[in-house]
């Protein structure tokens, strides 16, 4: 998570993993990997060996672009992809949806994003433009990840960070976790909860900070780009994305976000 989380935040979830009986081995590579009878041996540059019955190895993915070569499509240097316009049109009667295509975010500038919300969307909206809709692609996909079963989080915009963070914290309860949320809805998909989320009410009053043994129980994280908020992690905070998706439509430079993290009620009991 370090390309995603700020670096406190990084350091208390491994914390959290790592109570749930994961063994974090960090500063290391993999070297080698031999098979010796029914398992597997991994050498690592610290000189240490892990032995395993299977791996999985979690690197990322690329886009296919072969397509280009034969095709003369153009392809984005930076972010890798094809080159499409704000309404996925790589070039006359030739559309690109997800994660192989490079679009222009109206709001946040030139993107590829790897998440299922976003391919479904834009998947359906280049359908639609081969139709001569003509819509450009606005949406801001959201994507989830739960790290345990006490520690989850949503996410929207550019969450990198390398950009400027603000993060404000609550005092976390027992619901909020994604165990809890599992349990109450009976639907593990976090995209299909938020779609039936109804609408929270702004908090009011003072707001009741975590107190040190709690530390990140629950909060809100912003990324921030020219003191504009461009990106929101809610960390242990649920169904609240359409407040998030309101917050970056707005486009506004905010004199105080802990006022702007009362919109997702995260102080509520």
């Amino acid at each position: 998570m370090g390309k995603v989380l700020p670096g406190y935040l990084n350091l208390w979830t491994t914390n959290m993993v790592k109570k749930e009986g994961v063994n974090v081995i960090t500063n290391a590579e993999v070297k080698d990997v031999e098979k010796v009878k029914d398992q597997l041996v991994l050498s690592l540059n610290n000189g240490s060996k892990i032995v395993a019955d299977h791996i999985i190895v979690a690197v990322g993915a690329s886009p296919n672009t072969d397509l280009a070569r034969t095709s003369d499509l153009e392809l984005d240097e930076d972010y890798g992809g094809f080159l499409v316009n704000a309404e996925l049109m790589a070039r006359s009667n030739l559309w690109s949806a997800g994660d192989c295509m490079c679009f222009y975010d109206v709001k946040l500038g030139r993107r590829r994003v790897e998440h299922h919300d976003h391919a479904v969307v834009s998947g359906r909206l280049a359908g639609e433009n081969m139709t001569g809709a003509g819509k450009p692609y606005w949406h801001q996909s959201m994507f989830w990840s739960d790290l345990g079963p006490d520690v989850g989080y949503e996410a929207i915009g550019i969450v990198d960070s390398a950009l400027p963070t603000v993060g404000v914290f609550a005092k976390a309860t027992d619901k909020d976790t994604p165990k809890a949320v599992v349990e109450a809805t009976d639907e593990s998909n976090r995209a299909k909860t938020e779609e039936e989320a109804q609408p929270v009410s702004p908090a009011s009053g003072t707001p009741e900070s975590p107190k040190h043994s709690e530390d990140y129980g629950k909060g809100i994280i912003f990324y921030l780009r020219d003191d504009v908020v461009v990106g929101i992690v809610m960390w242990n905070v649920f169904n609240r994305m359409s407040v998030a998706r309101q917050v970056l439509k707005e486009e506004t430079k905010y004199a105080d976000l802990n006022e702007v993290a009362k919109l997702f009620n995260i102080h509520e009991e």
